[in-house]
């Protein structure tokens, strides 16, 4: 759950995800296959087992022969190229502001830490961290 939450907030995503020159339909391969996110836009209905799409983009003649060879066994809804694009098909990936401080912590102290630091029990480890400062304070004021 937490690499997902971090996966989702952009903190760990490689540089090179931020300058991706890949992030069109302008692909070099015969087939690009992905996650169909959105699908119900292009396909309402088609998910029924619920177990999510998957988008296959024929970029190349030789893809689109491939894939008549092999499409037989596969429950299959041609949708118009606008209708599936999502954001890493349209521009790279939007990378962290405290993308290169995340890798640097990880560095230094570990996924524990930046588990705390930047996860979502991130705002807890931040409060309790507070609560043991104060409370050392506390007991130095009093004892």
């Amino acid at each position: 759950m937490t690499f997902t939450y971090l996966f989702y907030k952009h903190i760990m995503f490689r540089h090179s995800c931020g300058v991706c020159h890949f992030t069109n339909t302008t692909r070099p391969s015969d087939i690009t296959l992905a996650d169909f996110w959105g699908w119900e836009k292009a396909a309402s209905g088609f998910n029924d087992d619920d177990k999510g799409v998957s988008l296959i983009l024929l970029n190349t003649e030789k893809g689109k022969q491939l894939f008549e060879k092999a499409n037989k066994s596969l429950k299959i809804k041609k949708v118009d190229v606008d209708d599936c694009l999502q954001p890493n098909l349209q521009h790279p990936s939007e990378i962290h502001p405290n993308r290169i401080q995340f890798e640097d912590d990880y560095k230094i102290h570990g996924f524990k830490y930046v588990f705390n630091r930047y996860g979502e029990a991130g705002w807890r480890f931040k409060i309790k961290r507070r609560a043991k400062r104060i409370i050392i304070m506390f007991k130095e004021i009093f004892v």
